[in-house]
């Protein structure tokens, strides 16, 4: 009971450090090499590989091993061999066999996939008679990982996928460039707008009385209301900015051209 305790434990903490992996940008390779180590250990295998393919041709990308030399060797010509045109000629994906050379061994292919597209295999095998298939809930959840880890990993990727993850972090970047503007806006529409508002406020009130004012108080009261209704247009074109155009203003400085950037359209006077 503890030993199926502890196993467990350990397929758990496989496939947590493969999750962890993927967010983190660990390089594939190491990826599939803390998988194949620690899945010998959980199966007691003697030798497993972790190979990952190209969709037309079937060369290699990228591939772990773990074991022996002379059985991982086996294992790799094995699955370019006979486990190749099995899933070529009869559709078949996983594989569990038993084998007799130089005595009874278990065998196991099973395969890496996402999205329903395959990627590779899990191979491992180990010495004596298994029924290895009581291990394909793990081997399930081990191969949807390590897809999701070969996908994320651009070096992987067809150049379409690569153009459509270029596309989707373009798109990404503009949406929180957009979002920052927005909500610098709000806070400059709200910071700015108060004691503007004042500003322009008491400005008006006085041109209101300008029987009692001189000439040059009436025309520097005037300056100071048109600048603030020029502030204030600022600050709500700004805050109906939909598409920004940067603009480089000095020494490298960039800033936002409010008069060529995109609106929003303002709803019709009723």
């Amino acid at each position: 009971m503890e030993d199926e305790t502890s196993k467990d434990s350990l397929k758990y903490q496989v496939l947590r450090l493969l999750a962890i992996g993927i967010n983190s940008q660990v390089p594939l390779k190491e990826i599939l090499q803390e998988a194949i180590s620690k899945t010998l250990v959980i199966m007691e295998l003697e030798a497993g590989s972790i190979s990952l393919w190209d969709k037309e041709n079937k060369e290699i990308l990228c591939e772990a091993t773990a074991g022996p030399q002379d059985k991982t060797e086996f294992l790799s010509a094995l699955e370019k061999g006979a486990i190749h045109l099995m899933r070529k000629d009869f559709k078949i994906e996983s594989v569990y066999l038993t084998y007799e050379k130089d005595g009874i061994h278990s065998l196991f292919s099973y395969p890496v996939r996402t999205n329903g597209r395959f990627l590779g295999a899990i191979s491992g095998f180990c010495t004596g008679s298994r029924n290895l298939i009581l291990e394909e809930e793990f081997l399930q959840a081990l191969g949807n990982q390590l897809g999701l880890s070969a996908i994320k990993a651009e070096s992987y990727l067809t150049k379409a996928e690569l153009k459509k993850l270029e596309d989707e972090k373009n798109l990404l970047i503009e949406q929180e460039r957009l979002s920052a503007i927005m909500h610098t806006s709000v806070a400059v529409n709200h910071e700015v707008n108060n004691p503007l508002t004042a500003i322009l406020g008491n400005a008006q009130l006085l041109l209101a009385r300008k029987e009692n004012l001189d000439q040059e108080t009436i025309d520097k009261l005037k300056i100071i209301e048109e600048n603030a209704l020029k502030i204030k247009e600022v600050t709500q074109d700004l805050i109906r900015i939909i598409e920004p155009v940067i603009v480089e203003y000095t020494g490298g400085v960039k800033m936002i051209d409010i008069s060529r950037s995109k609106k929003k359209e303002l709803p019709p006077e009723s």
